[in-house]
Order: structure tokens, then C-alpha cells, then sequence
């Protein structure tokens, strides 16, 4: 199961040419299964595609116990040689000055986390990329909390495995395969324990829904789902290709028709600056 998932994520890379050689890959660890999982399967990696690693933690200053989750990742970083960031926000008082909930304040400042790291690592000529830890589960509930409340082609594709310097390399594993990687590796991880609440949307649909449909309607529903997003990705590109393809053409007719347009007045008001009667 070890060496598949590596060869699996590996597979995944390079399918959507995530990562080149050269580049500055910051990572982004909560300390989680997923994430550990990310840095460790990036780790192996590292050398073999030559590219520079580097992790960042972001405490939200909300768990009591995040000082624990900071020193395992801290820890696990120091094990592996890989240089550790660590970043304090305080998420709850920037959601009410901003007007956002938690989950869209903790996420604004983990990127803003991560692009602070960037600047200031980034080397000259180094391109850079930013790692989290989706995975399918991830994918399959945004899939439906979006079908929930209305989408489009676009919504229903779900979470990128690309968007921007953002990539998501473990996007195709299941929760069930991050564990028994990290079983297999003797790798430890913190456990949250507001992910066992009912507190926010997604741990509902996480909890409800997407197990029952597992145990009870299909056993592969998300690996469907994720085949489903893909296709979607897909078609979403494909649609957007052949729109921006259309525009340019329609684009360049109307300034042909427009020049030969303007070359005709100008014909035509050469010859009646020379005397000539204009037809």
C-alpha cells in the first residue's frame, strides 16, 4: 500500500504538471493525517524531482491545545531535515473585523501565511508553489454542499487539483488510504477534535451524508465522485477553451471589418480632397 500511493500521488503530479525541478514547494501542515501525509509522500519525493521543501504551520490561536500541534509538526520537520515556519493569527478576531466566518477567516490567513513565507524564501529564478492537503473525501463533500445550494458545471467540478500556484498532490487519495499510509510508515498526527463536531456544514455533510451514501448506497461513492470532477474539470476547460477561442475569432472579424471599413472612407476622402465628385 506504500510504495501504490507513493506511485499513485507521484502518477497525480505529474499528470497535471504540479511540481518541476527547481522549484520552492511550501507546504502547508496543520499536524492533521492529511497533511502529514502530504509532507511525508513530498519528502520522498523531494530528491527525486529536485525541488526545495519547506513547511509552514498557522496556530488560529482558537484550540487550546495547538501549542501541541505546532511542536509534533515542528518535531516531525526537525526528523525529516525539512525547514519549519511557524505562524500565530488570531483567526476569531480577524473574522468579526472583516465580517467572515471562521472558516473563511482561518482560511484567508493561511494563505496570507503561506505567501509571506513565499516572499521571503523565494530565491532568484525559483518558481513557487503552494501544497495542502485536500483529498477525495474533501472533494466529494464540496461536490454536494455545492449541488445543495445551486451550481453550475464549474461548482460541481468541485476542488482543482491546480488553481493558480496552489496544487493539491494527495486530492487523489481517500481518507481510507491517507491512514493505512500513515499506519504503514509508523507516522503519528494530531487529531482535531472540532472535526468530530456538527458545528459547521461540511463536518455535517462529512458525518451524514457522505458515510451513509458509503455504507449504505455505494461503497466506491467517493472515488465516483472524484471520477465525476475530473470529468467535469474537464468539460469546464474544454467549454471556456472553445468560448475564448470564438471570442478571438469574433474579435479579429470586427476589427478586420472595421479596418476595411476605415481604408474605404479614406479612399474616398483622398478623392474629394483632389476635386473628384464622391459616388
Amino acid at each position: 500500500m506504500t510504495d501504490h500511493t507513493y506511485t499513485k500521488v507521484k502518477q497525480y503530479i505529474e499528470r497535471y504538471h504540479m511540481i518541476k525541478a527547481h522549484d520552492l514547494v511550501i507546504t502547508g501542515v496543520s499536524g492533521g493525517a492529511d497533511s502529514v501525509c502530504l509532507l511525508h509522500l513530498l519528502w520522498r519525493m523531494r530528491r527525486e524531482r529536485g525541488f526545495r521543501l519547506l513547511v509552514v504551520h498557522v496556530d488560529h490561536g482558537v484550540r487550546a491545545e495547538s501549542g501541541e500541534d505546532a511542536a509534533h509538526v515542528e518535531a516531525l520537520c526537525r526528523k525529516l531535515d525539512v525547514p519549519f515556519y511557524l505562524r500565530k493569527v488570531d483567526m476569531n478576531g480577524y473574522a468579526l473585523r472583516k465580517g467572515l466566518s471562521s472558516e473563511e477567516a482561518g482560511r484567508e490567513l493561511r494563505y496570507q501565511a503561506f505567501a509571506e513565507v513565499l516572499e521571503a524564501q523565494k530565491r532568484e529564478h525559483e518558481s513557487c508553489r503552494i501544497a495542502v492537503a485536500h483529498n477525495s473525501n474533501d472533494r466529494a463533500e464540496t461536490m454536494l454542499f455545492h449541488l445543495f445550494r445551486g451550481s453550475g458545471i464549474k461548482g460541481f467540478s468541485s476542488i482543482q487539483p491546480v488553481r493558480e500556484a496552489v496544487i493539491r498532490p494527495i486530492l487523489c487519495l481517500e481518507r481510507t488510504e491517507i491512514e493505512q499510509y500513515l499506519q504503514k510508515n509508523r507516522l503519528s498526527y494530531c487529531r482535531d477534535r472540532t472535526n468530530e463536531e456538527d458545528t459547521y456544514t461540511r463536518n455535517r455533510i462529512r458525518h451524514h451524508i457522505l458515510s451513509y451514501a458509503q455504507k449504505e448506497i455505494c461503497t466506491g461513492a467517493v472515488a465516483h465522485m472524484g471520477e465525476l470532477a475530473e470529468t467535469l474539470t474537464e468539460t469546464e476547460r474544454y467549454l471556456a477553451e472553445q468560448t475564448r477561442r470564438v471570442y478571438e475569432e469574433c474579435v479579429e472579424e470586427i476589427r478586420s471589418r472595421k479596418a476595411v471599413a476605415f481604408c474605404g472612407r479614406s479612399g474616398t476622402e483622398a478623392a474629394d480632397s483632389s476635386g473628384n465628385v464622391r459616388t
